[in-house]
């Protein structure tokens, strides 16, 4: 549990200080020594000012995780909704499927473990139905935009232009709207009903989508662009690498997400009673798990160790427990089919590891001689994917399957110049997860706002930029409030190394239910439970809530010359009595969560953020 924090009455009956001084014109009565004004010794000075905490720096798309976690320590579950979807509007999706890249920075993880931020995402979007449409939405304003793609990217180009006036309408060429989201990602992990509740609340905005409309096929990309403002590429990728090996032109070879993409629509797929699967990535264990559901044994094969599996950790271990076998440090070699063109065999070749290729990762390489065979009735391949760009001619390529953009992620011409049309997604140079499309939407959402309003996006860019890395302000750039109504410097990011552990208790993390893998393996219905509200709100005060202010008291009761005041009842924090503060720096050792910036006595207060 974290330090105790008062309720502001209950220090507002402690702490009276308009008994201690009184403030209106200066008492020097006799027997005071308020005449002294011994601000005036200092050469530095103390700025309450919050900052970035290490998860939200994390995140590619900059949620504002500390915020949404305190309104739910407060109960505000709808506040703390609405206050999520500022800066990633599908919790009810990124809480089931999220690599957890905030987890991985929690300032926490020193003390015991990281707080769940994910199972808290997942239980915060669950709190209000997804069918409910934004409840601040703005007037349009005449531009109308085109999205292309209903995967994340394109869902959250689409919410964000929205909400920036935007008419916008969503093409896809499939008779399901949602991507890689449902054709590419098992229902355990994310079940369609959610999908689809998202997309009839994109609805309620006021926002069109037209499902088996494919562009370039059905409608040419230049009839797009005539007929809109703005065009947002996010056709994914959706394409497969072959293995290159003999006999791979088996009707029993399948690619891992044709494989996904069936049992999502329902069709019949039958695999045998033997898969192989080729491949280390997050496809590979997808692939693997459902098959294992599908009722087959199922082998991974993977070139290097598992330490290179570029699979996130927790699906190994998930489908490790479930009964997926792997075999490391393995290739295929060649495919032997019958006569019929069913598989007699996979001929695989042991591995070895040798210096690091351009990935950074050691390259695998063959073991003359060292030959098995693996008995597989199908094999799935998921080494790689790529984006099919045919409908895109005259747009410039920057490599295979992935579209050249600039910062503001607007799509190279072959003609130059403004061409109006964006991308996003895997069909550009970013790390291929959900949470980096929707990012990269909502950024490309901002960058047409800015090309619309004359707007130096590159300069906006960098003014509303969270901390260290690549995620941008939604909220600073529409000048919406924070939940603590103080200054921020949204560029400082506070780590492990400025917080003071020396307040803080361990606690254990709260634990959602899940359900026993030998149960879970025979269907594919979503097998983790959503928190229960005891749960999350036992979870949630967990949170140190990492460079912002919480009202401890700290540099109040620290303080040797109480120059520290309580504002005013109703307002949020504390101020600085600089005719009486000495610049001393108790405030800022003493504050556990590096909320006190001390700043040359030159410099004003603006000057100091």
């Amino acid at each position: 549990m974290t330090m105790a924090v008062k309720k502001r009455s209950e220090r507002a009956k402690v702490y009276d200080f308009k008994t201690w001084r009184d403030f209106t014109p200066m008492n020097t009565s006799v027997g005071t020594m308020l005449h002294n004004r011994t601000g005036n010794w200092r050469f530095i000075k103390p700025l309450y000012e919050d900052k970035m905490p290490a998860c939200q720096n994390g995140c590619p798309c900059g949620n504002d995780i500390e915020a949404w976690i305190k309104l739910v320590q407060k109960g505000e579950y709808e506040k703390a909704y609405w206050h999520l979807k500022r800066e990633e509007p599908f919790p009810a999706i990124l809480g089931r499927i999220c690599f957890k890249f905030c987890e991985t920075a929690c300032n926490r993880i020193p003390l015991d473990q990281a707080v769940g931020i994910n199972e808290l995402e997942r239980f915060v979007g669950d709190q209000v139905p997804l069918k409910t449409p934004h409840p601040h939405l703005p007037p349009y304003h005449g531009k109308t935009l085109a999205v292309v793609g209903s995967g994340p990217a394109g869902m959250a180009a689409a919410y964000y232009a929205r909400l920036l006036g935007f008419k916008v309408t969503i093409f896809e060429k499939h008779k399901e709207p949602g991507g890689i989201l449902r054709m590419g990602i098992p229902q355990y992990r994310l079940p369609k009903e959610v999908i689809k509740a998202e997309f009839q609340g994109l609805k309620n905005m006021g926002i069109e989508i037209r499902t088996n409309t494919g562009v370039g096929v059905k409608i040419p990309l230049e009839q797009l662009r005539e007929e809109y403002d703005y065009l947002f590429l996010a056709t994914g990728v959706h394409g497969n690498l072959k293995l290159g090996v003999p006999g791979e032109e088996s009707p029993k070879v399948l690619s891992g997400l044709e494989m996904l993409s069936r049992v999502a629509f329902g069709e019949k797929t039958a695999l045998g009673k033997k898969v192989a699967v080729i491949g280390g990535g997050n496809t590979a264990i997808d692939a693997a798990r459902t098959a294992l559901r599908l009722g087959a044994l199922v082998t991974v094969v993977y070139r290097r160790t598992e330490n290179e599996m570029p699979a996130h950790a927790g699906e190994v271990a998930e489908a490790r427990e479930e009964g997926v076998a792997f075999r490391f440090l393995a290739a295929p070699e060649k495919i032997v089919l019958k006569k019929n063109g069913s598989i007699s065999k996979l001929v695989c070749c042991e591995m070895k590891l040798g210096p690091a290729d351009e990935s950074g990762r050691r390259r695998p390489v063959k073991k003359p001689g060292a030959i098995f065979n693996l008995t597989v009735d199908t094999i799935l391949t998921a080494i790689g994917e790529t984006a099919q760009l045919e409908y895109g001619a005259g747009l410039v390529q920057a490599g295979q399957g992935v579209l050249s953009v600039d910062e503001t992620l607007q799509a190279e011409t072959q003609a130059g110049g403004g061409s109006k049309i964006y991308a996003g997604g895997d069909i550009i140079d970013i790390p291929h997860t959900v949470v980096h499309a929707v990012a990269a939407g909502k950024k490309a959402a901002m960058a047409m706002d800015c090309d619309r309003s004359g707007k130096d996006a590159s300069r906006v860019f960098a003014e509303i930029r969270i901390g260290k890395g690549p995620a941008l302000s939604f909220s600073r750039y529409m000048g919406w409030q924070p939940v603590n109504p103080v200054a921020q410097n949204i560029q400082e990011v506070v780590d492990q190394a400025q917080m003071v552990y020396d307040y803080y208790q361990k606690v254990p993390a709260v634990v959602s239910a899940v359900e026993e893998a030998r149960s879970r393996k025979s269907h594919l219905k979503a097998y983790r439970r959503t928190f229960k509200r005891v749960q999350a709100l036992e979870e949630a005060g967990r949170c140190l809530h990492c460079g912002r202010c919480t009202e401890c008291d700290n540099c109040l009761i620290f303080c040797p010359d109480m120059s520290v005041l309580v504002k005013d009842r109703g307002e949020f924090g504390y101020a600085f009595d600089y005719d009486y503060c000495k610049g001393c720096g108790v405030c800022y050792t003493e504050c556990p969560r590096h909320a006190i910036t001390m700043v040359d006595e030159a410099l004003s207060a603006e000057e100091g953020k």
